[in-house]
């Protein structure tokens, strides 16, 4: 082995940061680029939205302490040097009862003074005290009232008579409780939590209950020497501390403190809580399920579908056998296989049916219809309508949303007009910096709709059927297809495409609806496995529910269309469909 120096030559494509800001953008949909947008002219004061200018900062009229005259004629002692840009502020006016400019023109100038300057907010302004309301006028606006579902349970279960550390269990049971309203957390897990608490509750009992001792003493004017004497009740706080640590005795202190107590004849009259155990836990645990809605608190959808049959007061037939069959017969009925529950109940094909009617009128999320989710509302990042007078395809950008950017006057002004002799030189680069950053993010903003729009008319033009006649016009394309007809890279195709949503005269579709593969038919026509997945989907919502189609049959018939699909290819489809195999589909 030898150590040696030689050079090369090569060539490297690396991505500037304003590139990789120009990309991330790209890839934005319309809802996250609007906040990321509303983020930039929050950092940067360089920037500003047209559509919601921000107040001039250097024209108020209701504080005298802040400047009134506009910027150029506050900074009209600076002066250009000749052919220097650098900043001189030894003429320059500062108002004696501004500590804000004060702090700017002090000996060694904090290059972001100029920041907090320019972003001084008058409290007044900021209490909107400028508006015409009086104090009696005042618009009140009223705030809609919301219990969440673990609110709800919580003040249901304090209707119950229950101990201490019950109660407590309770809640830490409530508080695992998932938004669909099922217990998934191990009893064990959730007892080990409740005891864990409880430990520490105790010791900080013992804790003030020793305090209160100390203090007590020094108020008696006892021997100050015996303040620093380790008492029989310290050594036991500290073997308490000791134990509540240790993972090889978990219940160590609450016997060790009972037992001392009782010992001493609990002096103090301290009541100290008790571990809980798993019978506590389930006794708790039917307390809660019993509570509303029903089959809350269920380990699994079994039980929850059980526990709302129990629910129903004065039940019918029906509901009866439902619950039998819920009970006894669970394992065929999820298999659908209704003969074997017939045969193992003794009952009839018409009972079963009502009994399947009440089954399915049951909630199986019964903490999904309490929870305050928020809606997942699509905003389409694009629209597509047809001209009435042309009929040719009208193709618009969303962003209506979107802070329409510009550079503030206010520093455009500050720039333009103190360019002074001697200012600190970091300054003016944080200045130039923000400017140039603004410059970008305005120029991104248009390069990033032209970029789009160019991919949104790419896709119209080469699906222009769909768009006139619904998913019976959809065509085979690719990536590659639109990075050819735009002369992009097939990667910045994919970030456009990712996220984004059009709005056609048919509905609203995912930019990837309009991308599948292609499969040839007899005829030798190349069809969009799009469509087939259509006909798939439209044969399973048209078959006969007591005798569904298996995915041989369904190939079977599409082969006798000319569609050349097999067997495994329909299972693939009808899975990507999330269709369940024909013996799920089975109804009587």
């Amino acid at each position: 082995m030898k150590l040696s120096l030689d050079l090369r030559t090569s060539l490297t494509q690396t991505l500037t940061p304003q590139q990789i800001q120009y990309l991330k953008m790209l890839q934005l949909p319309l809802i996250q680029l609007e906040q990321y947008l509303q983020q930039e002219i929050e950092q940067n004061p360089m920037l500003e939205d047209a559509n919601n200018p921000e107040i001039d900062v250097f024209d108020y009229d209701d504080d005298s302490s802040v400047i009134k005259e506009p910027a150029s004629e506050i900074f009209e002692s600076f002066h250009e040097s000749d052919g220097d840009d650098s900043f001189d502020d030894s003429h320059a006016f500062v108002p004696d009862d501004d500590p804000i400019l004060k702090s700017s023109y002090d000996d060694d100038p904090d290059p972001f003074d100029l920041y907090s300057m320019v972003w001084q907010d008058d409290s007044e302004l900021a209490l909107g005290g400028n508006d015409n309301y009086g104090d009696e006028d005042q618009p009140h606006f009223q705030i809609k009232s919301y219990t969440s579902l673990e609110e709800d349970l919580i003040q249901q279960l304090n209707m119950i008579h229950l101990t201490e550390e019950e109660n407590i269990l309770g809640r830490y049971i409530i508080g695992n409780i998932d938004d669909d309203g099922y217990l998934r957390r191990e009893l064990e897990d959730i007892i080990n939590d409740t005891n864990s608490f409880i430990d520490e509750t105790n010791f900080s009992v013992r804790h003030k209950v020793y305090q209160d001792k100390i203090e007590e003493k020094e108020r008696n004017g006892t021997n100050p020497a015996s303040f620093y004497s380790i008492s029989d009740e310290s050594i036991k706080i500290l073997e308490s501390a000791k134990k509540l640590n240790s993972e090889n005795d978990e219940i160590g202190i609450i016997n060790n403190t009972d037992s001392a107590d009782s010992a001493s004849g609990n002096s103090d009259g301290l009541k100290f809580l008790k571990h809980v155990t798993f019978d506590d836990a389930e006794k708790v645990l039917a307390i809660i399920q019993s509570l509303d809605p029903p089959g809350i608190a269920s380990r699994d959808i079994r039980e929850c579908l059980v526990s709302q049959c129990k629910s129903i007061s004065n039940p019918n037939d029906a509901q009866q056998l439902a619950l039998r069959i819920l009970s006894d017969a669970y394992e065929p009925f999820i298999k659908k296989h209704y003969q074997v529950i017939i045969k193992q109940l003794g009952i009839t094909e018409d009972d079963i049916k009502a009994a399947l009617e009440v089954i399915k009128r049951l909630n199986p999320k019964p903490g999904g219809g309490d929870s305050h989710a928020e809606l997942n509302t699509v905003i389409p990042d694009f629209v597509v309508e047809t001209d009435e007078d042309t009929d040719e395809l009208m193709i618009s950008l969303n962003d209506n949303r979107l802070p329409n950017l510009k550079l503030s006057k206010a520093y455009e002004t500050l720039q333009r007009d103190a360019k002074l002799k001697k200012y600190n030189k970091e300054t003016k680069n944080w200045i130039r910096g923000k400017r140039e950053d603004a410059k970008f993010m305005i120029q991104a903003v248009k390069q990033r709709k032209n970029t789009m729009l160019r991919v949104m008319t790419a896709i119209a033009t080469l699906q222009k059927d769909f768009f006139f006649e619904g998913k019976s016009g959809l065509k085979p394309l690719i990536y590659k297809d639109i990075a050819e007809e735009t002369a992009l890279d097939i990667s910045t195709v994919c970030r456009i495409v990712n996220g984004k949503y059009v709005q056609t005269e048919f509905g609203t579709y995912e930019l990837k609806y309009f991308f599948s593969e292609s499969l040839v038919t007899d005829d030798g026509q190349d069809i969009s496995t799009t469509i087939i997945k259509e006909k798939i989907r439209a044969m399973i919502e048209s078959e006969t529910k007591d005798k569904p189609f298996s995915d041989e049959l369904i190939s079977k018939i599409l082969k006798e269309s000319g569609f050349n699909v097999a067997r495994r290819t329909v299972a693939k489809y009808r899975e990507q469909l999330k269709i369940p195999v024909a013996r799920l589909r089975v109804e009587i």
